[in-house]
C-alpha cells in the first residue's frame, strides 16, 4: 500500500512499471481465456492440450485494475504537469533570425 505522495519524477517511473504489469496480464489473459486442443503429426495421432491454468475473470478484474491505476497516475501527473511553474520565461531571441 501506498504510505506517501509520489513525486512526479516517481510516479512516471510508477506509469512505466504499470505499463510493463499490464502488457504482461493482457497477454496472459489472452492466452488462457481459452481452452485449445491441437493434433498434429503424419496422422494427426499426437495431441496437445492446452487449459487455462488461471481464472479469467480474476485476471481480468486485475487487468481492469491495473488500467483504473494508469489512468489515475496519468491524470495526476498531467494536473502536476499544468501546476508547476518551472521559474523560467521562453526565451524567443534564442531561436535566432537568418539573415
Amino acid at each position: 500500500m501506498a504510505t506517501e505522495n509520489l513525486t512526479i519524477n516517481e510516479a512516471l517511473i510508477w506509469l512505466k512499471t504499470l505499463r510493463t504489469r499490464h502488457t504482461e496480464l493482457i497477454a496472459l489473459r489472452n492466452e488462457n481465456s481459452t481452452r485449445e486442443t491441437r493434433y498434429y503429426g503424419a496422422n494427426a495421432d499426437k495431441q496437445v492440450e492446452k487449459t487455462p491454468v488461471y481464472d479469467i475473470r480474476k485476471l481480468d478484474t486485475l487487468v481492469n485494475g491495473v488500467a483504473k491505476e494508469i489512468r489515475q497516475i496519468e491524470m495526476a501527473i498531467k494536473q502536476a504537469n499544468a501546476t508547476t511553474n518551472i521559474g523560467r520565461p521562453a526565451d524567443e531571441s534564442v531561436l535566432g533570425n537568418i539573415e
